[in-house]
């Protein structure tokens, strides 16, 4: 089965700290080979971004220059309901992780636990961008698993 690239899951992060945003570039395009990934420091250097392509999912840092990881999944979900957006943050509260999922956060990850927790949830969500851009897969899949 040949992929159209067009049709690979995109990933933005969102990350202030450019050594973070970097390395978790490198690793989800390591980690999970057939995905697009796109890097902004800001919220605001991510509407663009948001306004010309489908985004699938958004790793968001909650502390930002500018609009806040918070507003941030206001902002993106305002602009891309289809997006699923995870928040990654040093805070980890009850408070923050209330926050971030009354704004709409599919997921919040403490960084301390990037490692463990991010791999799953990731994994989950691109595989069904993926489903959902080439719905061939799912016939491909029916057909081999038997």
């Amino acid at each position: 089965m040949v992929f159209d690239p067009l049709q690979e899951p995109l990933a933005l992060v969102i990350e202030d700290h450019e050594a973070l945003r970097h390395a978790l570039c490198e690793w989800i395009g390591k980690a999970f080979g057939r995905c697009q990934v796109r890097e902004v420091n800001c919220l605001e250097d991510a509407l663009p971004i948001l306004e010309a392509e489908k985004v699938d999912v958004v790793l968001m840092d909650l502390k930002l220059p500018g609009l806040n990881g918070i507003d941030g999944t206001r902002a993106v979900l305002e602009r891309s309901p289809q997006t699923s957006v995870v928040m990654v943050s040093n805070y980890d509260d009850a408070t923050h992780r209330a926050a971030a999922a009354k704004a709409g956060a599919h997921a919040f990850i403490a960084k301390r636990s990037i490692r463990s927790e991010l791999s799953p949830v990731l994994r989950s969500l691109l595989v069904q961008a993926a489903f959902e851009k080439n719905p061939q897969l799912t016939e491909w899949v029916n057909t081999t698993d038997t």
